[in-house]
């Protein structure tokens, strides 16, 4: 089975995990959250992304649910949703099927902190220890590696 995980956001991460039976998964593609600048605004690069996943046969695509935060400016709640929809509409293009997580509810559930460190840590344990996590601003594939073993723990049996 094929699992992607997508941490959202412009600094956010992709990951995809493949499961056997009797086998621990295994991380197949991550990717950091490429972006492109138009009209002096970050957005995500969908293109790239499809461009590098789009030879895989993804069964299952688990989202972090996510929404805008206090106090966040009205153009930067839409550049969020605005990349948040172009992730999702690739999701549901891609894979047989698409689900859903709120980041307090996996996180609880594979024992993690809120912290970014937390997450790469926990990546390092979950997935051995590889140059990728040495780099904080990879917890993005981090999370998305997580959000994916999430998905195979709680669901797959």
């Amino acid at each position: 089975m094929i699992i992607m995980g997508l941490d959202p956001g412009s600094t956010g991460g992709i990951s995809i995990l493949e499961t056997k039976n009797n086998k621990l998964p295994q991380i197949i593609f991550f990717l950091k959250m490429p972006t492109i600048s138009m009209y002096g605004k970050k957005i995500i690069d969908i293109k790239k992304i499809y461009e590098s996943i789009k030879v895989f046969e993804i069964d299952v695509s688990i989202i972090e649910k996510v929404h805008a935060m206090p106090r966040q400016g009205v153009t930067s709640s839409f550049q969020f949703g605005r990349s948040f929809g172009a992730l999702e509409s690739l999701a549901y293009l891609l894979a047989k099927r698409v689900d859903y997580v709120a980041p307090v509810v996996w996180k609880k559930y594979l024992g993690i902190g809120a912290s970014k460190q937390d997450s790469l840590d926990m990546a390092r344990l979950k997935f051995g220890n590889n140059e990728v996590w040495e780099k904080k601003t990879n917890d993005g594939i981090a999370e998305a590696s997580l959000l994916a073993l999430y998905w195979i723990s709680k669901f797959q049996n």
